[in-house]
This record gives C-alpha cells, sequence and structure tokens, in this order.
C-alpha cells in the first residue's frame, strides 16, 4: 500500500512539473505537488485509521462477545441452580409431611382400632419393699403391629422409634427413675409388620394392704399404658412367646428371683385399659403376678424371740414374793426389752391406719408383760404386809393364768 502512494505521488509531481516547466514556474509546481500529497496521506491515513478501526472494533467485539457469553452462562447456571434448589426445597417438604402424616394417623385408621400386640417377660423382681409400697423389676417388652405405608421389597429394615408411628406406651404406675437399656428402634418387616422391643428396670409403685403381715399375699400389676389413645382407637391383643406357643400375653422367669422372702404363685398378661379418673379411660394392659410372703422367717426372726421376752417375765411368778428386788427387775427388764423390739420391728413395715397380725400380737405380748410387772407390784405389797400367802396364791394364778392367756391371743392374732 505504501509502494502504490508513493509511486502515485511521484506520477503526481511529474505530471506538475512537466506542465509548469515550460512556463519556469517553479514555484507553482511546488504548491500544486504539496497539495497532491497532502490529499494521498489524507486518503493514507483514512484507509489507516479504516484498518486500525476495524481492528480495535473486532476486538471490542470479541471482548464484548466474551462478556455477554459469560453473562449468559452465570445467568443460566444461577437459573438451574435455583431450580434444583427449589426442587430440592419441594421434595424435603414433601418428605416432612409424608413424615408428620406417617408419625401422626395410626395405620389404616378409618379400618377401625390399630391392633397392637404385645408380650411381657418378667426377667427379675429385685425387691419388694412393704414399708416404701413399691416393688423394683427387670421387665422385657414386645410390641408388634402392622402398617402397610412401611412395606418394602428386601430384608429386614431398622428406623427410629420416633421416625415412624407408634402408641408410645410407658408405665403408668413407675415410682422413680425407670431405665430404658435398648436403643428406641424398631424393625420393620417386608409386609410392614413392625416390631419394637424394650426393657425396662426401675422402681414401680403399688397399694398394698398388709392387714395380714406377715402372713399376707399381694397382687403386683405393671400397668403399661398409651396415653392420647382410646380403647376405641388402639387394641392391645396378647402375643404369643416364639418358641412355645402356650403361653400368651407374658411369662416370668422361672428360676431363682431375687427376692427371697417371696414366693410367685401365680401371674398372668391381659389387655386392661387404664381409669386414672373415672370419666378418662386410656388404653393399656398389665402384666400381674401374685407374690406370697414366707412367714416362716418372721417365725424364727420376729415371733420367736417376742415369745421368750414375754416367757422371760413370766419368771417373776417364780420368785418367792419377799424378794421383791428379783422379781421388780425381771418384769422391768423384760417390759425395756419388749419396747426396744417393738422399736426394731416398727422399721420392718410402713406407718398404716390400721393394726396388722403382727401389731396386734405384739401389742398383747406388751400388755402381758405390762401386768406381769403390775402383778410383781401386787404380790411385793402383800409381802410387805406380811401376807405372804396371798401373794404367794397369786404367783400360782398367774403361772398358769398368764400362759394359757398368751397362747388364746397368739392364735386369735396370728391364726384367726
Amino acid at each position: 500500500m505504501k509502494k502504490q502512494s508513493i509511486v502515485t505521488i511521484f506520477l503526481l509531481c511529474s505530471l506538475a512539473l512537466a506542465a509548469f516547466g515550460a512556463n519556469g514556474k517553479e514555484e507553482a509546481a511546488e504548491k500544486v505537488a504539496e497539495k497532491v500529497a497532502e490529499k494521498v496521506a489524507e486518503e493514507v491515513a483514512k484507509k489507516v485509521a479504516e484498518e486500525v478501526a476495524k481492528k480495535v472494533a473486532e476486538k471490542v467485539a470479541e471482548k464484548a462477545a466474551e462478556k455477554a457469553a459469560e453473562k449468559a452462562v452465570e445467568k443460566v447456571t444461577e437459573e438451574t441452580v435455583e431450580k434444583a434448589v427449589e426442587k430440592a426445597v419441594e421434595k424435603a417438604e414433601e418428605k416432612a409431611a409424608e413424615k408428620a402424616e406417617l408419625k401422626a394417623k395410626r395405620p389404616a385408621e378409618w379400618r377401625g382400632p390399630t391392633k397392637v400386640n404385645f408380650f411381657v417377660f418378667v426377667l427379675d423382681i429385685d425387691k419388694i419393699d412393704g414399708a416404701d409400697q413399691s416393688f423394683t423389676v427387670n421387665v422385657f417388652l414386645s410390641l408388634s403391629w402392622k402398617d402397610k405405608r412401611l412395606a418394602h421389597e428386601g430384608g429386614i429394615q431398622v428406623m427410629p422409634l420416633e421416625e415412624t408411628w407408634n402408641p408410645r406406651v410407658f408405665i403408668a404406675n413407675q415410682g422413680g427413675i425407670v431405665l430404658k437399656s435398648m436403643p428406641e428402634v424398631v424393625e420393620i418387616a417386608p409386609d410392614g409388620t413392625v416390631t419394637y422391643m424394650q426393657r425396662y428396670t426401675g422402681p414401680l409403685s403399688q397399694p398394698l394392704k398388709l392387714s395380714e403381715f406377715p402372713f399376707d399375699q399381694h397382687r403386683f400389676t405393671i400397668q403399661f399404658v398409651a396415653p392420647g389413645f382410646s380403647p376405641e382407637e388402639l387394641q392391645f391383643i396378647p402375643g404369643r412367646a416364639k418358641g412355645d406357643e402356650r403361653i400368651i400375653g407374658g411369662s416370668i422367669y422361672e428360676g431363682h428371683l431375687s427376692v427371697p422372702d417371696w414366693e410367685i404363685t401365680e401371674y398372668k398378661a391381659e389387655t386392661r385399659p387404664y381409669n386414672p379418673t373415672a370419666e378418662i379411660e386410656v388404653a393399656g394392659f398389665v402384666f400381674e403376678f401374685t407374690a406370697k410372703r414366707y412367714g416362716l422367717y418372721y417365725v424364727w426372726q420376729v415371733i420367736i424371740p417376742l415369745v421368750l421376752i414375754v416367757m422371760m417375765s413370766w419368771g417373776a411368778f417364780w420368785i418367792d414374793p419377799t424378794n421383791a428386788g428379783a422379781q421388780i427387775g425381771v418384769a422391768t427388764s423384760s417390759m425395756l426389752t419388749l419396747i426396744a423390739y417393738r422399736f426394731m420391728l416398727g422399721n420392718l413395715i410402713p406407718r398404716l391406719p390400721y393394726m396388722t397380725r403382727l401389731d396386734h400380737f405384739t401389742l398383747g405380748s406388751t400388755i402381758l408383760v405390762f401386768l406381769t410387772l403390775l402383778e410383781v407390784v401386787v404380790t411385793t405389797n402383800f409381802a410387805l404386809r406380811k401376807r405372804e400367802k396371798i401373794a404367794r396364791r397369786i404367783d400360782n394364778w398367774c403361772r398358769l393364768g398368764f400362759p394359757l392367756a398368751f397362747v388364746l391371743w397368739s392364735v386369735r392374732s396370728l391364726i384367726l
């Protein structure tokens, strides 16, 4: 391009010089050449500027296109992310709604009450405390029900208890902290059968009628309830033991339990609603067992020592009335021993508004010992007045009368 411009300028200059050379006008020719050179330079500058502008425009267009593409990609990405987030939120909401419905509604509640099979097995009875009106148990519970909403393909699935519907069973008569030693999960079979198992250990309260103590027997109850459900909504059905279809509802360990002074005579498990008040009825079931106290233990440890204390007081009848110091010493020591013994017996049973058999027996024994002390005072008074015959006659009558009265009172209070 530069070579063409130079040739053009040269030709124009030559023509100008030829035109004006004949006339000898060199100055005019120079002016013409300058004008021509200016025009050529302008044209060259225009073409150069056009090329430069074209290149600049191309670069600007490329940059603009790149920025536009980046913005378009960013916009598309944002829209995609927003849509993905919206879909994820919608799915999460749907799952949350499904879980909430799964937890809130009973399985097939439109059909009627939900049937729940239960089985209770008492592993051990750690303690029966008559004074505290309580007993401590170690019990295993199994519940099962069918929820077709949880049906699936494959094997057994494990799910947290709180993520599915359950009867929310707990022990109503717990008297303290009852511990759960198994995880709060359920096992779900492919057909939708849900199984919940738990082990409870702790004290339970039990009102006891102790009027027959120490030859008493009581019925102890483990009351399971499903709060928030009425018997019309939830139906508990005694289940059968695995491996022995003859055992229905529950059983108890047949080996040696941790209560050596009690004997378990019978037990049963049955459906029984819980009635905290006459107007309220809650769905529930119970496991009951009857325990009989080993009275022979109290015969050897309580009754026989008490009999010996009473018999010790009778020794005063065999001492000569003239020996007043010895008679009064025997009677008073017997009385004090009996009082101390009664304080010890007070820790065995609670403070009751009624008398037990043992209370009747100890009260009669106390009265007889006190009468022995009065008899000693009377005979001593007769002896001091020189009336020994009357004093000895009274002693002779008391040697027979007091044992006979004691035997009759003992039979009346402990047997009849």
